[in-house]
């Protein structure tokens, strides 16, 4: 009967994150928000209940409304002042704009009530009651439970039949659409934030008197919270509430049954990780036309100010600083190169990761380790860890590769708690607060121990801190960092060029993880005793914060950002302060809030763009318009690509019962342009996408040349000859137009991942992507971004990238919506010139009818998914079928054809 207990005393726990977990799925709902800072309302609902019945001695009952009407009103602040002003910014702009509220909340409860454990008097009966013959089980976990189930039926009631809840579900499903029928989703938003953290508030404060308060304790219930919103896809409280029963029992037969430290924190993560492999997909997150990611730098080194940096740093080791200065230095270089590591996985990929202090940490122990009972060198050692930290951020990666960047926060944030509790906090491993006893550290005989040498030791770490941001630098000038922020601006576009996403966020995540390790190593190998358990969770957050502070997309931005860190330059700065290293998090959280809000590039940008304007007030030399060396060049004439032919045969396209298309059949021969048309719905974009590989066929072929390309990935069909556009242009808008080109164009080895860091080399465009922009006259803006150019020209851009990888055939989606009438025929032109000049298929979905009957030799019309005909252009034109499918007339009302010819200025 010991198994009943620990099951009855798991259902109390289970409801409790259910109740957490509520409130995550509200905010979701409400305002399409991952909302991490609901651990930090857990606690402000519990500090609040402790403050009205301890210090106030309130009654408990009005406690417990004063806990929930705080966490109603921070809800509150937090979409109004914060995320409101963010409306425009990316998703995991906004994500992290909850990261900081959570640290803020969290700094604010150690400065005010520390972080001694308080205790609580209890608002439900405290008595055990008899379940079984030798089971007793508390009345406060029973109640708990049904107070739980009670909870889940009120929301899903509130949110399945009320106007309210229909009105939310609306919105979560399509923002501008609820909005044209009247409902506000800015004050669904704050309605539904004010109860999701209401709710957690509750939670807070029925947790308080359970557990003993403690703040980075409750602010990580997060954890076992977000595993369960996971589950329900963030969107259903009958299944919240039975995962949240679920994991509170295992849980709790873990803690009883399993004696390994560590595993019952790790039951989260690991449902995380089956969750988001059987799944196969990401949570859907809510974005905007307008979504704004931060800024990136563009990986320039200036040499003789980085040597001029580095003799000046090194002279001041040795000349100038004493120990505490040293030390303090030293500490601040070790931050920096975590930040950079930061830049490089969140700035240029665009995958959030909160494990990077934690991994930091388990490269110092794994090199600790090495030299202290292998008796390796110190280099070799630290390479060691380095690459044995990759891995492990492989690792990280693998179980979230096919969900989206936002996702991955999940997957870090439970992997830093399993890394920290099964290992580094493990005494088994770690050593415990005594830490791992090493000799010495040498180098080539030099004596560089932190307590013997601390000059030489800042020095080396000087000098590793130069050489990962010289090799980060290099990278996001290479061709690895074009195709990492390929992935971060655009997933599908990058995939249709040939970019490997799964490889591309691997490396980010090995390499991120590899650089931390050196930045673990650091931090720790200063002294003779190498102490891992301060990398925990709460300080891997705090890591990303002063990164985005700093600015997350540029090398610079992470020094910055290390100089934010405790225990660092600015900790020395402001010494003589009382405290200031216990305000110091408060202060970061806050400045990253304002950042975020301000100015998401970062403390750097600011910094860099306020001496330009200061230069060029005092500069009176006009600046030089911005003209392509290219621009100069000689005409480069196209070569012709292999001559093949796409056959689609019998395509069948379904989404669930919805079959978007029926039957499509028909042939793109080599140098003709092929029109695909029909009526709105009539799944001409889901025929592409279903030719491109971006969705799956449930029956029919597709065959290029022969070769069945059915069931390739879109970089398969890529490299079998097969390219497209998209109808959203999807151009790489952090990138140049020379470095959108050069990703179609450039040859590519994997080799690169690890040359970039070396020598990453200039672009040059291969002829085809010359021609492409000659042919499109684009030359004079390929150092433009996609944002300073034209419609028009956006247009012409996103064709010539694709031509640029030499397709065979090209698939074009609507490449004329937004163009004038002579854009248009310009395009016509363009399109007949790739046909018979370069040899191309050209597949053209096109809803202006005039362009497509001046372009295309051949047109395929569809309706409902399935050929109604094909023809020539005249054929077409005068066809009754195809005046009826379009106008939803009757041939014989039009004997004289005029109907006919206003087809074109109908659809067109």
């Amino acid at each position: 009967m010991d198994i009943l207990r620990y099951v009855l005393i798991g259902l109390g726990a289970g409801a409790l994150y259910a109740l957490i977990a509520q409130g995550l799925v509200l905010v979701y709902r409400g305002s399409g928000i991952l909302n991490f800072a609901q651990g930090g309302f857990v606690m402000v609902g519990g500090y609040a209940y402790y403050h009205a019945t301890v210090e106030f001695e309130l009654p408990r009952w009005i406690g417990l409304v004063f806990a929930v009407l705080v966490g109603a009103v921070l809800g509150t602040l937090v979409q109004v002042l914060v995320l409101r002003p963010m409306r425009e910014s990316s998703a995991l702009l906004r994500v992290i704009s909850t990261l900081a509220v959570l640290m803020v909340l969290v700094s604010a409860a150690v400065l005010i009530y520390g972080s001694d454990l308080k205790s609580a008097p209890s608002l439900l009966p405290t008595k055990s009651i008899q379940v079984a013959s030798d089971v007793f089980i508390g009345a406060d976990r029973m109640i708990l439970f049904f107070l739980g189930a009670l909870s889940t039926a009120v929301l899903w009631w509130v949110y399945r039949y009320t106007t309210f809840g229909r009105a939310t579900s609306a919105v979560a499903e399509n923002e501008l659409v609820a909005a044209s029928l009247g409902h506000s989703p800015e004050r669904i938003a704050i309605v539904n934030w004010a109860i999701g953290a209401a709710v957690a508030a509750l939670a807070g404060a029925l947790i308080a008197p359970i557990t003993y308060l403690q703040p980075q304790v409750l602010a990580m219930l997060v954890i076992p919270a977000l595993a369960v919103g996971l589950i329900a896809n963030f969107n259903s409280f009958p299944i919240v509430f039975g995962g949240a029963i679920g994991l509170g029992v295992v849980e709790s037969l873990m803690a009883r049954y399993v004696s390994a430290p560590g595993w019952s924190a790790s039951v989260p993560f690991i449902i995380v990780v089956i969750v988001m492999v059987l799944r196969g997909r990401g949570i859907p997150l809510r974005s905007h036309v307008l979504d704004r990611m931060a800024d990136v730098g563009t990986g320039r080194v200036r040499w003789i100010p980085t040597a001029i940096g580095f003799a000046v740093m090194a002279w001041l080791f040795t000349s100038v600083f004493d120990i505490a200065w040293t030390n303090a230095f030293t500490v601040t270089i070790g931050f920096a190169i975590l930040c950079v590591s930061i830049v490089l996985v969140t700035g240029y990929a665009g995958q959030l990761s909160l494990a990077q202090y934690v991994l930091a940490g388990f490269g110092a122990l794994v090199a600790a380790r090495l030299v202290a009972d292998q008796g390796w060198p110190f280099l070799l050692a630290l390479v060691g860890a380095v690459v044995i930290t990759a891995l492990l951020g492989v690792l990280v990666a693998l179980p979230a590769l096919r969900t989206r960047g936002i996702n991955l926060a999940i997957v870090t944030l439970g992997l830093a708690v399993v890394i920290f509790n099964i290992v580094l906090n493990n005494t088994d491993y770690s050593g415990g607060t005594s830490g791992i006893v090493i000799p010495p550290i040498t180098i080539f005989g030099q004596d560089v121990s932190g307590l013997l040498a601390p000059d030489r030791y800042g020095i080396m770490a000087l000098a590793l801190l130069f050489l990962v941001a010289i090799g980060v630098l290099n990278l996001r000038r290479g061709a690895v960092g074009r195709r990492l922020l390929a992935v971060r601006s655009n997933e599908r576009a990058a995939a249709s060029l040939g970019v490997s996403v799964f490889a591309a966020k691997l490396f980010a995540f090995g390499a991120a993880a590899g650089i931390a390790a050196i930045a673990g190593v650091v931090l720790t190998f200063r002294s003779f005793s190498v102490v891992t358990i301060n990398f925990d969770t709460f300080n891997s957050i705090s890591a990303v914060a002063m990164t985005v502070v700093g600015g997350v997309g540029y090398v610079g931005g992470g020094v910055v950002g290390g100089t934010l860190m405790p225990s660092g330059v600015g900790s020395e700065l402001l010494h003589n302060v009382e405290s200031i290293e216990s305000w110091l998090p408060l202060i970061s959280g806050v400045m990253l809030l304002v950042i975020l809000v301000q100015n998401p590039s970062g403390l750097w940008q600011m910094n860099v763009d306020m001496v330009k304007g200061l230069a060029h007030r005092f500069r009176r030399a006009k600046p030089a318009p911005v003209v392509s060396e290219a621009a100069v060049e000689e005409r480069v004439t196209p070569e012709p690509v292999r001559a093949r032919r796409l056959v689609v045969d019998g395509v069948r396209v379904r989404f669930g019962n919805v079959v978007a298309v029926a039957d499509a059949s028909f042939v793109v021969e080599p140098g003709t342009v092929h029109g695909l048309i029909g009526p709105n719905g009539a799944g001409k974009t889901t025929v592409i996408d279903a030719v491109s590989g971006f969705v799956r066929c449930d029956a029919g072929r597709v065959e290029l040349d022969g070769a069945n390309l059915t069931r390739m990935t879109p970089q398969a069909r890529l490299a079998a000859g097969l390219g497209r556009s998209f109808q959203s242009l999807e151009l790489f808008e952090d990138l140049t137009l020379r470095e959108n080109l050069a990703i179609a164009s450039e040859a590519w080895s994997p080799l690169k991942y690890a040359s970039d860091f070396v020598a990453p080399g200039a672009i040059k465009l291969n002829g085809a992507a010359l021609a492409a922009a000659q042919e499109f006259d684009l030359m004079a803006e390929l150092d433009l971004k996609p944002g300073q150019l034209s419609m028009g020209h956006r247009r012409l851009a996103a064709i010539a990238r694709a031509v640029a990888s030499t397709p065979s055939v090209l698939c074009l989606d609507e490449p004329a919506a937004g163009l004038s009438d002579a854009e248009a025929q310009n395009l016509a032109r363009l399109l007949r010139k790739l046909a018979q000049e370069w040899g191309m298929g050209v597949l053209l979905v096109e809803h202006n009818v005039d362009m497509v009957l001046a372009a295309c030799d051949e047109v395929t019309v569809l309706t409902a998914g399935a050929v109604l005909m094909n023809g020539t252009p005249s054929e077409v034109r005068h066809d009754p079928r195809v005046l009826e499918a379009y106008l939803g007339g009757d041939a014989e009302d039009d004997p004289d054809g005029r109907v006919a010819e206003a087809l074109v200025a109908e659809v067109g």
